[in-house]
């Protein structure tokens, strides 16, 4: 089975952040580009961090009302997403953004549309609705994040991996400490992919080291 982690970079700016691009890459091989954490982005940049990133990457500026840190313009912000369309493998867009802009495509990116609760799992079936939502704007691939508070909350997200149509990518995580178990499980029962973090970038609650769950992996002969 090939299980895919990506490892997410962060850096407050440009230059940190290509030096953690270029450690990350030393150890995984599949990167998320978290650019709304640089200070003062410009969509030149773009050019810059497309020439350094040597391995498979998601290019997401995450709106701050979903977790992210882009202090500019919004009207800047869909620039930058709008430029790295076709730049890179994947680019990941919140539904909240693609509700209110209009995108073009290109046949060098998949496009991920995702959703992110901070507070809480919603219902198996609002998790539902939210997806036929995502669906409305033909992502490539789905992406479901939401705040684990109570155990039997897991069982939510293998239901939403167990019972897709074997024609759509999903990615579905649980954040949080009782979240981590969908970390490692998720790619087994159908995720996309899982994410990952190092000793340099953590950029969501409970995520786990990239040398951990690699280690796990492998004693598991994956």
């Amino acid at each position: 089975m090939n299980i895919r982690i990506c490892t997410p970079v962060i850096g407050d700016t440009l230059g940190h952040f290509l030096e953690n691009l270029e450690k990350t890459q030393e150890i995984s091989n599949m990167v998320e580009l978290r650019t709304d954490f640089i200070k003062n982005l410009q969509k030149k940049d773009l050019d810059i961090i497309r020439a350094k990133t040597s391995v498979p990457a998601i290019l997401t500026c995450r709106d701050q009302k979903e977790g992210g840190y882009f202090e500019g313009a919004e009207e800047e912000r869909i620039k930058i997403l709008q430029c790295a369309i076709g730049m890179f493998e994947y680019v990941d867009i919140e539904l909240s953004t693609m509700k209110r802009h209009e995108f073009g495509r290109s046949d060098k990116t998949r496009l991920i549309i995702s959703y992110h609760n901070f507070e809480m799992t919603p219902t198996y079936w609002d998790m539902q609705k939210i997806i036929h939502d995502i669906n409305m704007h033909m992502p490539d691939i789905i992406k479901i994040a939401m705040m684990i508070q109570k155990d039997h909350e897991v069982t939510k997200i293998y239901r939403l991996l167990t019972n897709k149509p074997h024609t759509e990518d999903r990615i579905v995580i649980g954040m949080g400490e009782l979240g981590k178990i969908t970390r490692i499980l998720g790619p087994l029962l159908g995720s996309y992919l899982t994410y990952a973090s190092t000793e340099w970038g953590e950029s969501a609650p409970g995520q786990i080291s990239y040398t951990e769950m690699n280690n796990l992996y492998e004693s598991m002969s994956f």
